[in-house]
């Protein structure tokens, strides 16, 4: 049998380690490290893979002693352990410079493979199961070459995000992580595939998750308690940015198809105040206020009664943004995003005339520069193609430091003071940004669909609003 030799990097020790400084060729032992939690393996990710929710695949690697953080190992593959509801495997590997290491995980004793066992279920709930390595080289095979499609099409560099944890224990103030991560960001892990590919997809790279609520899909009590209506699987989001409530459109079906997510938040220099009401025995409703200059708009939430110890948790952390007096403190916190050098084109999807959009990006360009106030700002725009929209020719969103609007007739035109809360659903069912706003001091909802395949360019327009309201005194 071939051997599968693979290349891991630690990312934590599972026992006491030496941190050592080099004087020429001659280490020096600097101080001992203990880790809070001691394992009987080290934790590692092999960083020539890659899963579809953009981290490495992990490896436990066995050895008689630990490795410092970031130590490079050569190792062998046992095999590996899978959980029922996980999508991929944790690699089980040995160190190829330990000649006593064993063949394959069958030969490991029992009582080493049920301590490793029960350390994943303490850590992971579920029922595990073990590899062989022939059950594992689909995945090692899949992950290899999707890290290799994608540094292919990359052109720049790839930014970790500062909110997702490589190893998925529970909050640890370890060495390693104690001062990287929140208690909340671990729960990433926990969350169902689906939700973390939609978390993956909608947070910035650059956000902290503060706090993590899951809700069950449920049948709503907030009204007529005979006939419910069914609230979808969802995960309520509180970031040092915004507070995002987000559910999933319709479940999964058999083929596993994500159907998409509707996230409705508010950006948190805008909080005005929130509560937890009680509907019936079974579920408590959340209500936050969100400011525009004209009057608040809420968001509510309804989640099951278990979880109100939970929402009392987050209420803890949403109060230390609330202000009494939102004139004195309008801008806190949040920096505006940056303006890009240039515009991307305007891009059909479906078009295949390379001429047709030469054109068409010359006359937006032109309507652009006519509609813009002196010194306004463009941050971010997107191309409603022709086929897309009633009145069957091209449009385009526009996103500058002060408002948003729709070219070439500005049918849509509102400054970012009036709005109070976003809006956003991302599916191949129908896709759509909202906004909610005041016109002439009257609550206004509208929605605007765009076609899926150009979600891209739609979500940056999304996010520049987003980043740009929080910059915007409502006040």
């Amino acid at each position: 049998m071939p051997e599968h030799r693979l290349d891991i990097k630690i990312v934590q020790p599972g026992r006491v380690t030496g941190q050592y400084n080099f004087d020429g060729d001659d280490p020096i032992l600097q101080r001992i490290i203990y880790p809070e939690d001691s394992l009987p393996f080290d934790v590692g990710i092999i960083p020539t893979t890659l899963t579809p929710f953009g981290y490495p695949l992990t490896a436990l690697v066995l050895s008689p002693i630990s490795h410092p953080v970031n130590t490079r190992i050569e190792t062998r593959l046992l095999g590996g352990l899978q959980r029922t509801s996980d999508e991929f495997p944790m690699l089980l590997t040995i160190t190829v410079a330990d000649e006593h290491a064993p063949e394959t995980f069958e030969q490991l004793d029992l009582h080493q493979r049920d301590e490793i066992t029960l350390i994943l279920k303490e850590f992971r709930p579920g029922d595990w199961n073990w590899l062989t390595v022939q059950e594992c080289e689909p995945h090692l095979h899949t992950a290899s070459q999707r890290r290799r499609q994608s540094e292919s099409k990359r052109d720049r560099p790839e930014v970790e995000p500062d909110w997702k944890p490589i190893w998925i224990h529970r909050h640890s103030s370890n060495f390693a992580e104690a001062e990287r991560y929140t208690p909340a960001e671990y729960t990433f892990y926990q969350l169902p595939h689906r939700f973390q590919h939609y978390v993956s997809e909608y947070l910035a790279t650059n956000e902290r998750i503060l706090y993590a609520l899951q809700r069950p899909a449920m049948l709503s009590h907030k009204k007529h308690l005979w006939r419910g209506e069914q609230l979808q699987e969802g995960v309520l989001i509180l970031t040092d940015q915004r507070l995002i409530h987000l559910a999933e459109l319709i479940p999964p079906d058999s083929a596993n198809i994500r159907y998409g997510f509707h996230a409705s938040l508010g950006v948190l220099e805008r909080f005005a105040g929130a509560n937890v009401q009680t509907i019936s025995n079974e579920s408590f409703l959340l209500r936050t206020e969100w400011l525009a200059i004209d009057g608040k708009v809420a968001i509510e939430w309804e989640t099951p009664s278990f979880t109100h110890s939970a929402l009392n948790e987050l209420m803890y952390f949403l109060k230390a943004f609330q202000v009494d007096d939102p004139a004195v403190c309008a801008l806190r916190r949040a920096s505006p995003p940056p303006v890009p050098d240039t515009l991307p084109d305007l891009d059909d999807p479906a078009s295949s005339d390379p001429k047709s959009m030469v054109s068409l990006n010359e006359d937006f360009s032109t309507t652009l520069t006519k509609a813009l106030f002196p010194n306004e700002q463009v941050h971010a725009w997107a191309l409603y193609p022709a086929w897309f929209t009633s009145k069957k020719s091209p449009q385009a969103l526009v996103v500058t430091e002060r408002r948003l609007f729709i070219l070439p007739n500005l049918s849509l035109n509102i400054f970012l003071k009036q709005i109070a809360t976003l809006e956003y659903t991302g599916s191949i069912l129908e896709s759509s940004i909202a906004i909610n706003y005041f016109e002439n001091g009257k609550p206004r909802h509208t929605t605007l669909p765009f076609p899926y395949p150009a979600q891209y360019t739609f979500r940056d327009c999304f996010e520049a609003a987003r980043r740009c309201m929080a910059v915007t005194p409502a006040i």
